[in-house]
């Protein structure tokens, strides 16, 4: 059996939605654990460390691996793992062509980077912006005026650059194309969250509408709407 620990509106949403289009694939079930945010912290409860020292979402646990070594943590290692494990028929990643790894890899090569890029390179100015207008925002009234300041000299000199070179790399990725790797696959709902993280914080630009696309077939997937039923939305 399959247990799934997914801490509600986090990035754990995404393996529920890997694993409810593995379970229309192959009929593989698992355990949903729905975990609820410490009421103090607003994160992950400290309870969660008793099942993988790390103590956040999502953490999967096999019960077919060895007792001490059937815990996993990191979305991308996740994914990884049940697309190796469970997804038989390389349904939700493409493959390298052993016969022309050069040209046929190429798909697997974005696969590969798209589901690195996320929490690599869009993730984190999504993240440091989100907790520096928080910091701002809660600044005592005579300090707001500087906070602001260095907020928004941040912005300028590294994030906002950053976050729109990422979402552009996105954008021109989506072009010619429906899916990142070129087919549907583990990539695009790793990069769903942090794509969607960034409309929900108005900072994904209207014309990019490759990418408003792309979200919107994402959201029309099955499984994710699935994925919805069971823990609610992403965000």
């Amino acid at each position: 059996m399959l247990h799934l620990y997914h801490l509600n509106k986090s990035r754990s949403f995404r393996i529920v939605w890997l694993l409810e289009e593995l379970k229309l694939a192959y009929g593989i079930d698992y355990q949903l654990h729905q975990i609820e945010r410490d009421a103090r912290t607003a994160l992950a409860p400290e309870h969660l460390t008793q099942i993988h020292p790390m103590g956040k979402a999502p953490i999967l646990v096999d019960d077919s691996l060895p007792a001490g070594e059937n815990s996993l943590a990191e979305s991308a290692v996740i994914i990884e793992y049940l697309l190796k494990t469970y997804d038989t028929d390389a349904k939700f990643y493409p493959t390298v062509d052993a016969q022309s790894p050069k040209t046929a890899g190429k798909a697997w090569r974005d696969y590969t980077f798209w589901l690195h890029f996320a929490e690599g390179s869009l993730m984190p100015p999504l993240v440091m912006g989100l907790i520096l207008d928080k910091v701002a925002a809660k600044s005592p009234w005579f300090a707001r005026p500087i906070a602001n300041k260095l907020n928004s000299s941040i912005h300028q000199l590294i994030l906002d650059k950053n976050l729109a070179n990422a979402l552009q790399m996105v954008e021109s990725a989506l072009a010619n194309q429906d899916w990142l790797a070129g087919q549907f696959s583990g990539a695009d709902i790793q990069m769903y969250f942090a794509v969607k993280g960034a409309k929900v914080r108005g900072v994904l630009p209207a014309t990019h509408q490759h990418t408003l696309a792309w979200l919107a077939r994402c959201e029309s997937q099955q499984a994710y709407k699935n994925a919805e039923k069971l823990a609610g939305t992403a965000l």
